[in-house]
């Protein structure tokens, strides 16, 4: 068997991971485009368009464009700010957190599959080391 560095293994499960979640939002009929935005504002109703655009690594011109969609197909809803009338908050409807519960009991499902191929005590073990190498990526590297 060709062995690969560690990183490179992590960097492989990550994609499988993403092909994973692209899966989800393509069998939700929607664009993968809002699966991230959506699970966002589960989490995180009423930030702004800037905070989303960050979360995202993107830019605020370039998440605008989809959070406009999103609004104009009813997965969220906008709020003028009280304490800043150019700001809008951004709010999951009722069809967004719809999608987001299901969503989130997807995960729930690949996480107690992954639990339990892995072993709970392994698991939690490999989570604490990938935690350890992203520290040492983002302190020392």
């Amino acid at each position: 068997m060709d062995e690969k560095p560690l990183m490179m293994e992590i960097m492989h499960i990550h994609k499988e991971w993403q092909n994973y979640m692209k899966k989800i939002a393509q069998e939700s009929g929607i664009p993968e485009s809002y699966r991230m935005i959506i699970m966002f504002l589960s989490r995180n109703p009423g930030v702004s368009q800037k905070e989303v655009a960050a979360f995202c690594g993107t830019t605020y011109a370039a998440v605008s464009q989809t959070i406009k969609e999103m609004h104009l197909t009813g997965f969220i809803r906008k709020e003028t700010s009280a304490s800043d009338q150019r700001y809008s908050m951004l709010y999951l409807t009722d069809k967004g957190t719809e999608y987001a519960m299901k969503t989130v009991e997807k995960f729930k499902a690949a996480d107690a599959k992954i639990t339990e191929t892995l072993g709970y005590e392994n698991e939690r073990r490999m989570a604490s080391e990938i935690k350890k190498l992203s520290e040492v990526i983002k302190k020392e590297l």
